[in-house]
């Protein structure tokens, strides 16, 4: 072993290619794999069971054939050492029609425990085009400190695959559905990710992979498993490269790092360098004390109106009575939800202008907030604006068609849900048309005198590569046409909606990192706790299985205001729960005539009665509960995990909110350090000290001070 700098030791040893400091060593043998990988801290060993077949895998465009693979182990490899840095270079690339004049250089850094991936392709083949870059492939890997690893996975807020090796070796392997968990960032719907990041952990071994893209390529986060090999889980990203004939290209960095200890190290690692492009941005005041969202759909895409304008001061008093603040009105136009986007004005026969406008300052007197709703993705291809400039501006695949969207609403007609999909195109959020006439439609919103608009899906959607070169995509690539285009799109709405009042509130849909910095709050998807229970079954390791976890998302951006996904005209208790624990706003739906009837007749008033309970707790501590930082389990030790326990924390002050989602009575293990108990509150009654045991479905807060 030969010391070449402080920190950093390197060897070469039976084949093998090692980088090594004080915290964790890695190795790579003649081929690139990598075979070694070690946190010397936690003395648990080499954590690769078998190298992947390749540190890296591509796929390109030769002709006509789209994929045309090069796998890794039939190339030729030249792997050196200097310093702190393993290269990895591949002169040629050899696939099964053709060897190739592409270039790859791959690198391996280590610098204070983090592992460096770099790469850097010069295509050189005039009849060629890399359209997938895997880099790296981290694994085969099936255990971390002797255990089954979980997978903490940012699937919109999060969640949590227990046990995924096994999870993997579950799933079916054919070559339809492959053993692997895959979905593509920037966040797709319904299963795209949320963040450039993933970890899995084993007792207290943290494995962090984690992208550095700031260009926020098309590209997919995928976990792959094995039914032969039971057990196995391998990391990669997958970039959309499109290296282009004579085009030299450098893949984003990825990190990676091996350590002791809670997720949230990474978490944090993740957070500090996404500071570096997600800006802090003027959020509205009304929306860091909203309460929750009463979402009403006025008129249904088939033609019923089930709600007039002059209902609304109506409808804020039953959102009060439900411990909401906020009139959420889609379907608000003449044409009905869903329908002739993006041409839409106030409805005649729901009582039209003038009446939409007088009943929004009588709701906002009343105290309340209304946002109008406006589709920002969706042209209706019968709509006039779709048929004069939508189709020029529309997303193309790479087949020359646009992505096409269907959407049909319906609720008790077999003829409506079978036969009346209605077809949207998408567009190309790269197109400078789109932009202004965003802008254009959020003063037209705002001319009617709510307090903000909710611009429909554009805070998420599959990044869909566009193939249409008239439009201005960021370095003629398909795979940034979308990201980097809703990134300006969002940006120039979020500056309209301040130039027109700095309280006036943008909102849109999805939850992804990059879109999210643009949006005064989240309509959120996927957010919704699992079954009652769920998380003691994960406590307990007696399955592998999915957990709903959406500390990975609120702990990285806590600034964040998302609604949870509540689509019923109830709030169930359980659901307040969850909302309190983990901080989200409360939302309600009144979608369909059955939904008007429920709230109308007033159904469940123990569950209405309890949300307006919920929402009087988090008030009375909303210093720091609605302003405060969510930091998870920071300072606290919960030490019955059948107890869910999450912190929040602002200057001297911590609020622990502690729940019992479990049917039998569960006592309160809970130690805090280095802050004082002032008091603590259930629905009904606050006490000096913390109750010893929880009932089932009840909540507590804990207000603690810093002596």
């Amino acid at each position: 072993m030969i010391p070449l700098m402080i920190g950093i030791q390197v060897h070469a040893q039976k084949n093998t290619y090692i980088i090594e400091d004080a915290q964790i060593k890695i190795g790579v043998d003649q081929q690139g794999c990598i075979v070694h990988l070690e946190n010397k801290t936690g003395n648990t060993g080499n954590v690769i069971d078998y190298p992947a077949n390749g540190i890296f895998g591509m796929v390109c465009k030769r002709g006509d054939n789209w994929e045309d693979v090069v796998f890794p182990e039939k190339q030729h490899y030249q792997v050196t050492q200097k310093g702190n840095t393993i290269t990895i270079k591949i002169d040629k690339i050899t696939t099964r029609d053709a060897t190739s004049n592409v270039l790859i250089v791959m690198t391996i850094g280590l610098n204070e425990g983090k592992i460096t991936f770099n790469a850097e392709i010069d295509n050189r083949q005039q009849d060629l085009t890399v359209t997938d870059f895997i880099y790296p492939q981290i694994g085969v890997i099936k255990t971390l400190a002797g255990g089954k690893p979980d997978l903490l996975w940012p699937n919109q807020s999060g969640v949590l695959y227990s046990n995924v090796g096994d999870y993997l070796s579950n799933m079916s392997a054919t070559r339809q559905s492959p053993n692997s968990i895959s979905a593509v960032y920037p966040a797709g719907y319904p299963g795209g990710v949320s963040m450039q990041w993933m970890a899995l952990i084993d007792k207290d071994q943290c494995l962090y992979f984690s992208g550095r893209d700031d260009d926020f390529y098309a590209s997919t986060l995928r976990v792959n498993g094995s039914s032969e090999q039971r057990g196995s889980i391998l990391l990669s990203i997958d970039r959309f490269a499109f290296v282009k004939p004579g085009e030299k290209w450098q893949n984003p960095a990825s990190i990676l790092m091996l350590y002791t200890g809670s997720w949230r190290k990474g978490a944090d690692e993740y957070r500090t360098w996404a500071s570096s492009w997600r800006k802090e941005r003027e959020q509205a005041e009304w929306v860091k004390n909203m309460t929750g969202y009463f979402l009403v759909i006025n008129k249904q895409q088939y033609g019923d109106e089930m709600w007039s304008y002059d209902k609304l001061p109506q409808l804020y008093e039953m959102a009060k009575a439900h411990g909401c603040d906020v009139l959420g009105l889609f379907g608000w136009y003449e044409t009905g939800h869903d329908n002739m986007y993006p041409d839409i004005d106030a409805g005649q026969t729901l009582g039209g202008r003038k009446t939409l406008t007088e009943n929004i300052r009588k709701v906002q007197a009343a105290g309340g907030n209304v946002t109008l709703y406006h589709q920002g993705h969706l042209m209706d291809v019968n709509a006039p604006f779709y048929k004069e400039t939508g189709h020029r501006i529309e997303s193309k695949s790479f087949w020359g068609v646009p992505y096409y969207e269907k959407y049909n609403k319906y609720h008790n007609s077999d003829f409506l849900k079978h036969f009346t999909s209605k077809t949207f195109s998408t567009v190309c959020p790269s197109c400078p048309e789109w932009h202004d006439l965003m802008v254009e439609k959020t003063e037209f919103i705002a001319s009617f005198g709510p307090n903000g608009v909710l611009f429909d899906q554009i805070g998420g959607m599959s990044p869909n590569p566009c193939f249409d070169d008239t439009h201005p995509h960021k370095n003629g690539k398909p795979s940034l046409s979308y990201a980097n285009g809703r990134i300006q799109l969002l940006g120039k709405i979020h500056h309209k909606a301040k130039t027109i009042d700095r309280e006036f509130a943008f909102f849109t849909e999805h939850i992804c990192d990059v879109y999210s910095q643009f949006a005064d709050c989240l309509h959120g998807i996927g957010v919704a706790p699992g079954g009652e229970g769920n998380r003691t079954v994960y406590e307990e390791r007696k399955t592998a299985t999915v957990i709903n976890y959406p500390e990975l998302f609120r702990y990285c951006f806590p600034k964040t205001v998302i609604t949870l996904r509540n689509p019923f005209p109830y709030i169930h208790p359980r659901v307040a729960n969850y909302a309190l624990t983990f901080g989200f706003r409360y939302e309600m739906e009144l979608r369909y005539l059955d939904d008007c009837d429920y709230v109308l007749e007033d159904r469940t008033p123990e569950w209405k009665e309890y949300a307006a309970k919920i929402t009087a707790l988090r008030k009375k501590y909303r210093d720091v509960l609605g302003h405060g930082k969510f930091v998870d389990e920071e300072y606290i030790q919960i030490k019955n995990r059948k107890v869910i326990a999450k912190s929040f924390l602002k200057d001297e002050y911590l609020a622990v909110v502690l729940w019992n989602d479990n049917k039998s009575d569960q006592k309160i293990d809970l130690q805090v350090d280095g802050f004082t108990l002032i008091e603590a509150s259930t629905v009904d009654k606050t006490m000096k000290e913390l109750p010893d045991i929880l009932k089932s479905q009840e909540v507590v807060v804990a207000y603690f001070k810093k002596p």
